[in-house]
């Protein structure tokens, strides 16, 4: 009888744990269901270049996967995205509190609020294949000048961010100030200095934002550990139903190599799902390093909301090299 006891109270015990398993797992379940988001893209394309070697070449230019969550009526929140092209690496893991309009609070990695591209326009609905010379150059995407490579706009940092004078469905003005390592992304800083990131955008209606950009960086580039690299911006974008037009102009001192980028771009959204759009742009540097200017004609078919594909012609003046290159690139971005 003792046994018996015994083997009904395990048998017991463990139909209790395993109800209470169930329980706990539906529970996630449900929490993870309301409050969690996977979604993510991939882009996939094919490019000819007569300035690249070789001309031709199919590509895979992002794999990215992101979770995302809304806790405490959706005052706070969290982002952690992955690409997995090319060497896999963490793009974005932040958390933000947002108890106001007014000041909310993030921090992790993420994208600079330098200028107007490089934070607000995400790779499945930007105009173009490739971004401008200021988002490039200017806002840690290309190593070229202050030495920070493979960094995709992004630092570890914290930031205050909100909005002024709110109307319905947008704030008259807007602010970032944040605090960077300036070393790049998944990194620990290579200095003792940080970077000071100021932004400043004003609406004074809901289709036209006009921007003003700062950042203040000391870089350990080359032998030079503490190079400054201090940037400015400013810029305007009107973006409508259909009408679409962004001009920037921005200056930058890479160590005394003062340098100079500006672009202005207009497009058409037709009722879905078709979208044409032109932009012309330069990049001069005193040193020479890289002065060019370039045309690119785009357009944008969208038959689905998973779906995108954007074909890109491009004419490229590279006046340090004396070379003027054609090319043409293809992108299917799958969404989901």
């Amino acid at each position: 009888m003792k046994l018996r006891a015994l083997l009904l109270i395990i048998v017991a015990m463990a139909v209790g744990f395993t109800a209470e398993a169930q329980t706990t797992s539906e529970k996630i379940k449900s929490f993870a269901n309301e409050h969690m988001t996977l979604s993510g893209y991939l882009q996939a394309g094919f490019e000819w270049n007569e300035a690249n070697d070789p001309t031709t070449t199919f590509y895979i230019k992002r794999a990215r996967l992101s979770l995302t969550g809304n806790f405490l009526e959706e005052k706070m929140d969290f982002r952690l995205q992955v690409d997995m092209a090319g060497s896999p690496k963490i793009c974005d893991l932040y958390f933000r509190y947002k108890p106001m309009n007014e000041l909310n609070v993030q921090f992790g990695q993420y994208k600079l609020p330098f200028a107007l591209e490089n934070e607000l326009c995400g790779p499945t609905t930007f105009e173009f294949i490739e971004y401008s010379y200021i988002t490039t150059y200017f806002a840690r995407n290309h190593k070229c000048y202050d030495g920070i490579g493979g960094a995709t706009g992004r630092d570890l940092g914290a930031q205050l961010y909100g909005g002024f004078i709110e109307r319905e469905g947008y704030n008259i003005i807007n602010y970032n100030v944040g605090i960077y390592n300036g070393a790049g992304i998944n990194t620990k800083d290579n200095n003792s200095s940080k970077d000071f990131v100021g932004r400043v955008i004003v609406k004074p209606i809901k289709d036209l934002s006009i921007s003003a950009s700062y950042m203040y960086s000391e870089v350990n580039h080359n032998a030079h550990r503490y190079m400054k690299t201090p940037r400015w911006s400013v810029g305007a974008w009107y973006n409508s139903r259909h009408w679409v037009a962004r001009s920037e102009f921005a200056h930058a001192n890479f160590g005394g190599n003062l340098t100079n980028a500006f672009y202005v771009l207009g497009g058409y959204h037709f009722e879905q799902p078709w979208s044409v759009v032109a932009r012309y742009e330069f990049v001069k540097d005193a040193n020479s390093i890289l002065d060019e200017d370039r045309i690119t004609l785009g357009a944008a078919y969208k038959p689905y909301s998973f779906l995108r594909l954007q074909l890109n012609a491009s004419y490229t003046l590279n006046h340090a090299l004396k070379r003027n290159t054609p090319g043409v690139n293809l992108l299917v971005s799958a969404i989901f």
